[in-house]
C-alpha cells in the first residue's frame, strides 16, 4: 500500500460517519414519540414549548433519515475512492470521490458534520498533491539498463 496516509485518512471518515450520522439516524428513527419526549426533548425544551412536541419530534425524525441518506451517498463515494487510491491506480478519480463525499457530508448534513467533511477533502487534496517516490532496493532493480554476463563475453 503506497497511499497509506489517503486510505487511513478516508476510512477515518468513513468509520466516523457511520458511527455518527448512522447512529443518530438509527437511534432516532426507531425511537417512539413516548420516549422522545422523556429523553430529547427536555434538551430541546429552551426554544420550543411543550405543546409542539410531535412536530418538533417530526422535524428530527425527518432530520435522522436525511442523516441516513446521507451516509448511503458519502459510502457509495468514499469506499470506491478507497479501493481506487488503495494500490496507487487512478488517483485522480480518487480525488473526485472522496470530494464528492465530502461535499455530501457538508450538504446532507447541513454543516453540521463539517469535521467529517474535512477529513474527505484532506484525502482528495493527498491524492491530487502528493507525489510517490519510487524507492530503489531489491523490488525495484531493473535488468533491461545492465548486460548480462553471457553479453560481456
Amino acid at each position: 500500500m503506497k497511499r497509506k496516509w489517503e486510505v487511513i485518512i478516508g476510512l477515518a471518515g468513513v468509520i466516523l460517519c457511520v458511527i455518527l450520522l448512522g447512529g443518530f439516524s438509527l437511534t432516532i428513527t426507531s425511537m417512539e414519540e413516548k420516549a422522545f419526549a422523556e429523553t430529547v426533548f427536555p434538551i430541546l425544551q429552551e426554544n420550543v414549548s411543550e405543546n409542539y412536541i410531535s412536530e418538533s419530534f417530526e422535524a428530527v425524525k425527518t432530520l435522522a433519515v436525511w442523516f441516513g441518506v446521507t451516509l448511503l451517498i458519502v459510502l457509495v463515494m468514499a469506499l470506491p475512492a478507497t479501493v481506487f487510491i488503495w494500490r496507487d491506480r487512478y488517483p485522480k478519480w480518487a480525488a473526485f470521490l472522496y470530494l464528492a463525499a465530502g461535499l455530501a457530508t457538508l450538504i446532507g448534513t447541513q454543516l453540521i458534520a463539517f469535521p467529517l467533511a474535512f477529513l474527505f477533502f484532506i484525502a482528495a487534496c493527498l491524492c491530487l498533491f502528493r507525489k510517490i517516490k519510487k524507492s530503489e532496493g531489491a523490488k525495484y532493480v531493473s535488468n533491461k539498463s545492465h548486460k548480462s554476463n553471457i553479453a560481456r563475453i
